[in-house]
């Protein structure tokens, strides 16, 4: 039997559980406090990103057709995603870089296929993520999967170069006309 400091065994087994349920309690409370904080911390990443975005969200029908008619000869990349698709998640933040980096050549905006099927089948998306490019009221490019930055920007220099081509030539007609 352990004599000594405990007297006995039991009350050697008592005092050692009890510590046990101390550590643990500890650990439990330590690892809750922790997580919420992870938690919270995330919740205002995504806030912040969220409201940060140069991708206007198209809630509706009637949304995009105001869009549409205010267009004139801008160039329009609209993404079309669903918030279930790897692919999407993977391709939004290149889209939110490449529209931050060319607010002065495109805008963009982002449609949820899942609350729109009507866009969705209005522009013939078959699969997502699908990004279609607009001017003067016509896709002029579209895309479906996920496509290496540069393809981006290839397709916004190429449309975005021949609208400011067309005013340069618009603007020396009228200087000689």
């Amino acid at each position: 039997m352990v004599q000594g400091q405990y007297g006995n065994m039991e009350q050697y087994n008592r005092y050692n559980s009890g510590l046990i349920r101390f550590f643990c309690l500890i650990f439990a409370a330590l690892s809750f406090f922790l997580l919420s904080s992870c938690d919270s911390q995330s919740g205002k990443n995504a806030r912040m990103s969220a409201t940060d975005s140069v991708i206007i969200d198209i809630d509706n029908t009637e949304h995009f057709n105001q869009i549409w008619e205010k267009s004139g000869e801008q160039l329009l990349m609209f993404e079309f995603y669903a918030d279930w698709c790897a692919a999407c998640k993977e391709l939004h933040p290149i889209l939110e870089k490449i529209a931050r980096e060319n607010s002065d050549k495109v805008t963009a905006y982002k449609i949820n296929t899942d609350r729109n099927s009507e866009l969705m089948y209005s522009f013939r998306v078959t699969g997502i993520p699908h990004v279609a490019f607009i001017k003067n009221k016509e896709i002029v490019f579209s895309m479906t999967g996920l496509y290496p930055q540069n393809m981006y920007l290839k397709i916004i220099e190429q449309f975005a170069e021949t609208a400011k081509d067309e005013a340069e030539t618009a603007d020396v007609e009228r200087v000689e006309g």
